[in-house]
């Protein structure tokens, strides 16, 4: 099976971890599934006339491909399906910044506009969250709800932290970007420090070795986001067994769920955050754990399994040979 995967997310020199959550479902599939292909990125990030340029260059190279299918990874890279139809089946991840507002409202009103146009005309749509699937209901036919799966072999840090005077707190993203509220981080690390010290570890433009190691470091991790869809650092979280403390956003409630140690906000009051959180500063240090790796099992969300299921999706969509 021959695939062409088209995304906007993808790795770059300045910005290694960038749809590193694309590019290793991508390479789960070719190990684990009988999936070949290639991957066209659009660097939007360098340049927005990049989508423009996609149009003509992905019509040349579908036609010469010889390609089973297409999978878009993120809306707005479907752009070129607005100006032809490819005679194959093509399906589209929405991760859900396309249709929930990150950046400006004019950004905002334009990405979810061309996201829902190019929805229109794929043959499915997979999400990462109810919420999704309920804004995209009047297209129930195509959805698929299965969030990102994540590497248990790689992701198997599960030893306790070491005692120490800190408390260490992983913040889960770039500081600079405005839906992962860093602002609500610090005003809820200022009130920990009142009662011991605490150290804070960003997980920002680290390797993959570097995010194993830290989640091994780290006492908890505390997600303060306005929007995600199904963020990948906390299912890598969940994997190595850590304490997780979150905002209601995504499908973080559904994850947690049952997850000891681990407790879902809804809200963004930092007093709202400490009972939770001392909680954890009073353990011992060998009891700031979680159950959370088992809970990724019981739903299914390792990448072989995930990748298995979209490899079905797909095989339902071709005609047999």
């Amino acid at each position: 099976m021959k695939v062409l995967f088209i995304t906007n997310m993808y790795p770059v020199p300045d910005y290694i971890y960038f749809g590193i959550h694309v590019k290793e479902q991508i390479e789960a599939l070719k190990q684990n599934e009988d999936v070949e292909g290639d991957v066209y990125f659009i660097n939007g990030r360098e340049n927005k006339m990049n989508y423009f340029k996609s149009i003509a260059a992905l019509r040349n190279k579908i036609e010469k491909g010889r390609y089973d299918l297409i999978h878009i990874h993120y809306g707005i890279s479907g752009l070129f399906l607005l100006f032809f139809s490819p005679k194959i089946p093509v399906f589209v991840t929405l991760h859900s910044g396309e249709l929930f507002q990150k950046k400006g409202y004019i950004n905002h009103v334009l990405q979810k506009n061309l996201t829902m146009a190019v929805v229109k005309r794929v043959n499915k749509v997979i999400v990462l969250n109810d919420t999704m699937t309920t804004l995209l209901s009047n297209y129930a036919d195509k959805l698929v709800k299965l969030p990102c799966g994540t590497n248990l072999d790689l992701f198997n840090n599960t030893m306790p932290g070491q005692n120490s005077d800190k408390f260490v707190v992983g913040f889960p993203g770039n500081k600079a970007r405005p839906e992962k509220n860093f602002p609500l981080f610090e005003e809820i690390i200022t009130e920990l420090r009142k009662v011991r010290p605490v150290e804070i570890i960003a997980f920002h433009n680290l390797t993959r070795e570097e995010v194993i190691a830290v989640l091994g470091r780290i006492d908890v991790l505390l997600m303060t986001s306005t929007v995600e869809g199904s963020p990948q650092i906390i299912k890598e979280a969940m994997a190595c067994n850590r304490p997780i403390i979150s905002t209601r956003v995504g499908d973080v409630e559904d994850l947690l769920q049952d997850v000891t140690n681990s407790v879902v906000v809804d809200s963004f009051a930092a007093s709202d955050f400490l009972a939770p959180l001392r909680q954890l500063m009073d353990l011992p240090a060998e009891q700031r754990t979680s159950n959370g790796r088992a809970k990724l099992i019981k739903m299914g969300l390792d990448s072989v399994k995930v990748s298995a299921r979209i490899h079905h999706i797909y095989e339902s969509f071709l005609q047999p040979a």
